[in-house]
């Protein structure tokens, strides 16, 4: 797919049909950016990536392998942002990105996890997934021993988002100094987003871009570690089902996708997390629209608080008057949320 069939399809979607609104919403598109797929493109595609200075650091972890972080400085004690990207993506995302242009007008720390194997191969056969929450545990409490900031906030986007939630869950009322967080777009249900994911038109747009990436990189892998993985059904891969199975299950220890996604889907841990966290989800997200979301889960919790919009797309909320300079409404929406 080109980046002119990704414009056209933007013009294609200025008008959007109006759906129910479940809660309180405060996003409103951009007149020139409006529905779920151009939302979803313009935010993947064309939105604007500040240049922001930041320290990479390699770390060795205990298990043998390293994680690639990307450092935000500045003043010692101030609080500390943890970003968590999504799929087959980094820390360069431009909605990363922009969160540290953010982070950084207010005066606070940031670092972006970015997932093993995201720009070269890791050294174990494991790879990050959906569920995989060690390296961010790592990550926390490495802050916390080397006295980096004693107040700790997380953001997650997508997969990311996921992460984050079922990291939550798991802890419980453990690690207190992570305060609060926010959870943009998240597929709460693995295996409903794989579905969505895996017919029409995501399937044709979405999941055929993200497989490209993700497939070249499980090759690699394949070439260290012979036997892995079936090399023929990986190159062959076009859902999402089929690439949990053979790669993201096989490698990491699971029977098969279906227990990939039980065991890592965050839906199973939303009624632990005992912090304030923000969800923020677009009801017409082609990942996870509004039929497959955990509303009555959600609202069980005192904890959850919901910011669920009409349009926004998937990683998209692009909100703005002027064509193709979009508002930082998503960043300040989360930053004012960890402050209040």
């Amino acid at each position: 797919m080109t980046r002119r069939f990704f414009f056209l399809l933007i013009i294609s979607h200025l008008i959007t049909a109006p759906v129910h609104a479940y809660a309180y919403e405060s996003f409103k598109p951009a007149w020139w950016c409006r529905g779920a797929h151009a939302q979803t493109i313009y935010g993947g595609l064309f939105r604007p990536a500040p240049n922001i200075a930041l320290r990479r650091e390699r770390v060795e972890i205990p298990d043998g392998d390293f994680l690639d972080l990307d450092w935000l400085d500045s003043k010692e004690k101030s609080p500390m942002v943890i970003i968590l990207h999504g799929l087959g993506s980094s820390s360069k995302a431009p909605y990363a990105l922009s969160l540290f242009r953010e982070i950084q007008n207010r005066g606070w720390q940031a670092v972006a996890l970015n997932a093993r194997g995201v720009r070269e191969p890791n050294r174990l056969s494991e790879t990050s997934h959906g569920g995989q929450t060690k390296d961010l545990n790592w990550l926390i409490h490495r802050i916390l021993d080397e006295k980096k900031a004693d107040k700790i906030f997380l953001v997650g986007y997508s997969i990311g988002g996921n992460q984050t939630l079922k990291w939550l869950g798991e802890q419980g009322t453990n690690v207190p100094e992570v305060e609060k967080a926010a959870a943009v777009s998240t597929p709460y249900n693995l295996e409903a987003a794989v579905h969505n994911l895996d017919k029409g038109f995501e399937r044709e747009v979405y999941t055929r871009a993200m497989l490209k990436g993700l497939k070249a990189t499980a090759l690699q892998k394949e070439k260290l570690f012979p036997g892995t993985m079936d090399r023929e059904k990986v190159k062959n891969a076009n859902t999402f089902t089929v690439y949990d199975r053979e790669v993201t299950a096989r490698v990491n220890g699971f029977k098969d996708e279906k227990d990939y996604w039980s065991k890592s889907s965050s839906v199973h841990f939303l009624n632990q997390i005992q912090r304030p966290v923000l969800l923020i989800h677009a009801q017409n997200d082609p990942f996870l629209p509004l039929r497959d979301l955990p509303l009555e889960e959600i609202k069980k919790s005192s904890w959850l608080q919901w910011l669920l919009t009409q349009d926004g797309g998937h990683l998209g909320f692009v909100s703005g008057s002027c064509p193709f300079r979009p508002d930082p409404w998503l960043e300040k929406t989360i930053l004012d949320f960890f402050l209040n």
